[in-house]
């Protein structure tokens, strides 16, 4: 059957059937409406990442000592997983990491069960003093909905409780939270300070009585007792039940513990900290069920919030909203939703305009909302949720989804204006124009089928879900189009009467310039190539370029310290820096400060304010011009997150040669006018304390050096207990240190007891000798070698590709050692295999609309006139974002990929009519210019109401999810092809349909002489 005979007999079907096909879409209608409250509202799809993170903690340690007993046997045993994209490792003094990176679309739950036995099957090769290796996966639904800082000038070290109880236990109750956390405030530890000159006078070890504790707290089940009539379970409880008892722990017959320690309670070491508007700060994450809503999810939290801010418990304490996900995600469905609205209506307008019909213009606009509603069924019992990618695809789709209707509307009203009764009318009008819906249908769906199935990266794995929105909209407008717009045509005969023509009208000027054109078809085609090479001009100046970077109104600022510090020395430095921030707070249109810093790393986030009049470019460049100098750090602008901005990555074996490299790298690189922020991952100037022991003279003292090396380690960090578990407010952790001053003070641990001998106490430093020296913070490394990475901010007045360009030449002027090398990585490598794969999707999409063109019109031939169309509209993208000042960015691709699909609607419109009166026996100009004529009116409306669709998106500010890319880029992209790809088309089809048929006919007479030349011959 083809596709004319299948859209009369739908067409027929609805006509016999009014009842069935109204309660049919009454359905519909009502399940989209339910699916609507039923799909998942997010931010983004959840979406497994393909990525393994593997994190085995060893602190106290050194990089080298972490990287060489660690990050190197994992590498090895690890490297043997198939499919591995790329391998990172960092090697601390706290922990090891390694980084595992598949591609997309790889089964990242196998992976992560096959990383887990790699892991368990090479511990015994790891030190014996590891207590855990976790194996990490990572979902797009893992990060926190929702982000509270709470800060007061009130002292909130001692607020665990307080927050604990008051704060964060209500909030985990709501429904829909499945997480809280809270960091940046401890409750208190019970510690056991040991005395060490009592010890060794009673001929004690820490490691003695750190057993003994061991010993006396503990919970075991012991088994059952069963007789005749029951069964009882026997559990021996030996737990401390109060700080009393720990106290009179037996140690000896004539000695308690109280005899030689204290028991107190004390606030854990601080090991980092936060600022919120220049007071101390404790951060708290709020993490939502996979299958909540996000948006009803943030409004329970926050009516909890808000009930909280009312506690008279909580006066002086600020309770601020870092980060509302939902904010944003509801920011811009409201976006999309009225530029929807918008579009929706200028659509309508554009429609009355051209129809001049109130009730025609409502049944055609009426395709709309139901396609709509069909979509949104579709999605769930798909298993998608309503979220700003789908959401964008469904808003896409507004200007698009009339097409169908308006296109059978006036087939409808020009068969009833040829005479024929309203069934008849509807059936042919129908049946005309079958074979072109169902082909530009078909060909705006097709485009997607390359991202939906080919190679996948983040970009397609998103795009899908836009791809699924437009698709099922676009065919419920289709199913619309071909059995419920007929049967309203149908019963409507005072709206579709013939329209009255005008007696003796002239020929209109769009068949006058066919005409013409049918004259002088070589200045035809001298337009059109003067049309395709004036690419030139815009080519020039529109390029690549990446995202610019704070589209959430945020700027984050790494202070880069010189070396490590102790932690109120950097709190010091970065109290300094805020004071210089808030004093230009309104000139720097600041609207808050957050800062978090460890004594080796400082980062603050500038919250701005959405309505400044400056440019962020401008603002950075204005604040580092007024940067003050500072003692102890660099402040750089830099990115939140790793991955982004302009990177250069080095690889070698040896660390300090990368450093030295890099020292040689860095300044060419600041060389470069657009380039900013430029430093190393190299963190010089940290120290460590070498504790060397003396072998020979501990021997002698009948020592070990490993028990000198304990009691060290428990001097400076304690031994971990079992928790405490008698506190009502639940389990208190519990170690076991020596005197206090020796955390902080070298003289102090200098002179720590180690022995008594012959009743003299010996100090630490009798049996060991003491040395500083420098140290690597961490030891980086990229496919199991050695990497060092050189970043740094890009201007907005140089575009991404010109500074790779820049980069490349610049870098390929410097000698390298044998074994080393550089790349670059970053946004470099991000945007190169986003553009790529795009770029083969786009030619793989105009390979598909060929195909299906070329089946569904019998001809190999016919479809090159349609596909002329999309040459005009690439050169239409260029001019409008030239004319816009826009960039080649991921977006604008996006929206020539969309465009592919609904450029040649246009052209098989054309070519389609054109057929249908040559095979009525019309004369080629006649049935070319006739045709061409008639199909002006559907081409202009359906153009109109979708570009009037996209033009508030076009020249909005709406972003994706509040606070990402634009939809700008794209908007213009299709507009600007659209535009320029109907007004070429509406000629250039034409003419090339007929140079194609005039093409053929002189092969074919060609190959008959030929063949008659070669009769000759033969018969000669």
């Amino acid at each position: 059957m083809t596709a004319a005979k299948l859209g009369a007999a739908l067409a027929q079907f609805a006509l016999r059937r009014p009842v069935t096909i109204c309660m049919i879409f009454l359905s519909m209608l009502l399940l989209g409406a339910i699916s609507s409250r039923l799909l998942p509202l997010e931010k983004f799809p959840g979406i497994e990442i393909p990525e393994i993170m593997v994190t085995v903690p060893y602190p106290n340690s050194t990089p080298q000592e972490v990287e060489r007993l660690i990050t190197r046997p994992l590498e090895e045993a690890l490297a043997t997983l198939s499919n591995v994209k790329r391998m990172r490792s960092f090697s601390s003094s706290d922990n090891a990491q390694l980084s595992l990176q598949f591609e997309w679309g790889e089964d990242v739950n196998a992976k992560g069960i096959e990383a887990r036995e790699k892991v368990d099957g090479m511990l015994h090769l790891l030190p014996d003093d590891i207590e855990r290796v976790q194996v990490l996966q990572f979902n797009t639904e893992d990060m926190p909905v929702f982000q509270l800082r709470i800060s007061s000038q009130r002292d909130l070290s001692n607020a665990y409780d307080l927050l604990d109880r008051s704060l964060r236990r209500p909030i985990a109750r709501v429904d829909g939270v499945s997480q809280v956390t809270l960091y940046g405030v401890e409750k208190q530890n019970i510690v056991i300070r040991l005395a060490q000159e009592k010890l060794l006078q009673h001929n004690l070890s820490a490691a003695d009585i750190t057993a003994r504790l061991q010993q006396a707290n503990f919970a075991l089940t012991a088994g059952y007792i069963e007789n005749p009539n029951e069964r009882i379970l026997i559990n021996p409880k030996g737990e401390f039940q109060s700080e009393y008892e720990i106290r009179n722990l037996p140690i000896t017959a004539r000695l308690k513990l109280g005899d030689i320690a204290t028991v107190t309670r004390e606030m854990p070491r601080r090991v980092d900290g936060r600022h919120l508007d220049q007071t101390y700060a404790i951060g708290m994450d709020i993490f939502k069920e996979s299958s909540a809503n996000l948006v009803d999810v943030s409004q329970r939290v926050m009516q909890v919030i808000n009930d909280i801010r009312d506690d008279p418990q909580f006066n002086g304490i600020n309770l601020f909203v870092m980060n509302d996900t939902a904010d944003g995600v509801t920011t811009s469905l409201n976006d999309l939703l009225m530029a929807g609205l918008l579009g929706a209506l200028l659509s309508f307008i554009v429609l009355y305009l051209f129809l001049r019909n109130i009730v025609i213009t409502l049944v055609v606009v009426l395709s709309v909302p139901i396609a709509i509603c069909i979509a949104l069924g579709g999605m769930y019992f798909l298993g998608y949720s309503l979220n700003v990618l789908s959401l964008m695809g469904l808003m896409l789709a507004v200007g698009m989804l009339v097409d169908n209707a308006v296109v059978i509307t006036e087939s409808i009203q020009h068969e009833r204006e040829a005479g024929y009764d309203a069934e008849a009318a509807t059936l042919r009008g129908v049946g005309n124009v079958s074979m072109a819906v169902i082909a530009g249908t078909l060909t705006t769906a097709i485009v997607f089928l390359p991202n939906i199935f080919g190679k996948k990266i983040d970009l397609t794995i998103f795009l899908e879900h836009t791809a699924v929105a437009i698709c099922l909209s676009l065919l419920a407008s289709l199913l619309v189009a071909q059995t419920l717009i007929p049967l309203l045509a149908s019963k409507l005969n005072r709206a579709m009467k013939p329209r009255a023509k005008p007696v003796n009208a002239k020929p209109s000027r769009y068949r006058r310039l066919l005409e013409w054109s049918w004259r002088h078809p070589r200045w035809t085609g001298v337009f059109a190539i003067a049309i395709l090479a004036s690419i030139a001009v815009p080519f020039a100046g529109v390029s690549g370029d990446q995202e610019p970077q704070g589209f959430n109104d945020r700027l984050f600022l790494n202070y880069n310290l010189h070396q490590h510090y102790s932690l109120a020395e950097v709190e010091d430095e970065v109290a300094r820096f805020e004071d210089f921030l808030y004093q230009n707070q309104e000139a720097f249109y600041i609207d808050a400060v957050y800062s978090y810093y460890t004594p080796s790393y400082a980062i603050s986030t500038l919250l701005l304010k959405p309505d400044r009049p400056v440019k962020l470019s401008v603002l950075m460049e204005q604040m580092r011009e007024q940067f003050p100098k500072m003692l102890r750090s660099e402040p750089q602008f830099g990115f939140g997150g790793g991955g982004e901005g302009v990177r250069v990555t080095l690889t070698g074996q040896s660390t300090d040669v990368l450093e030295d490299i890099a020292q040689r790298f860095v300044p060419v690189i600041a060389d470069i006018e657009g380039l900013n922020d430029v430093r190393s991952e190299s963190e010089a100037g940290q120290f460590e304390y070498l504790v060397r022991i003396d072998r020979e003279r501990v021997h002698r003292l009948g020592l070990s050096s490993a028990d000198v090396a304990r009691q060290v380690a428990t001097a400076l960090r304690g031994q971990r207990l079992r928790s405490f578990r008698g506190d009502p407010n639940g389990e208190i952790p519990m170690r076991v240190a020596f005197d206090k001053e020796l955390e902080y003070s070298l003289e102090a641990l200098q002179n720590l007891p180690v022995l008594q001998h012959e009743g003299r106490v010996i100090p630490l430093h009798a049996v060991a000798s003491f040395e500083v020296q420098p140290r690597l913070g961490e030891i980086r490394r990229l496919d199991r070698r050695t990497s060092l990475a050189i970043q740094a901010n890009l201007d907005d007045e140089l575009p991404l590709n010109e500074a790779r360009d820049k980069l490349t030449a610049a870098l390929s002027q410097l000698s390298l050692p044998d074994g080393y090398s550089w790349s670059l990585d970053g946004s470099f490598q991000r945007q190169q295999e986003a553009e790529n794969v795009m770029l083969v999707n786009t030619l793989l999409a105009v390979a598909l609309i060929y195909i299906v063109m070329a089946a569904l019109f019998e001809s190999v031939l016919l479809p090159t006139a349609v596909i002329t169309s999309l040459l005009f509209s690439i050169v239409g993208v260029f001019w409008a974002l030239f004319i816009t000042g826009q960039s080649i960015t991921i977006m604008a691709m996006i929206g020539i990929l969309i465009l592919m699909g609904i450029v040649v609607n246009n052209g098989i419109v054309l070519v389609d009519r054109i057929n249908q009166l040559l095979a009525e026996g019309y004369e080629l100009k006649d049935a070319i210019i006739d045709g061409s004529v008639s199909r002006l009116r559907p081409i202009l409306m359906t153009v109109a109401t979708t570009v009037l669709g996209l033009v508030p998106l076009a020249f909005g500010t709406t972003q994706i999810g509040g606070d990402g890319p634009p939809y700008a880029p794209m908007a213009i992209s299709i507009i600007g092809g659209l535009l320029l790809s109907t007004l070429t088309s509406l000629f250039l089809v034409p003419y090339v349909y007929a140079r194609l048929l005039w093409w053929r006919e002189r092969w074919h007479a060609l190959k008959q002489r030929a063949s008659t030349m070669v009769s000759r011959v033969i018969a000669g």
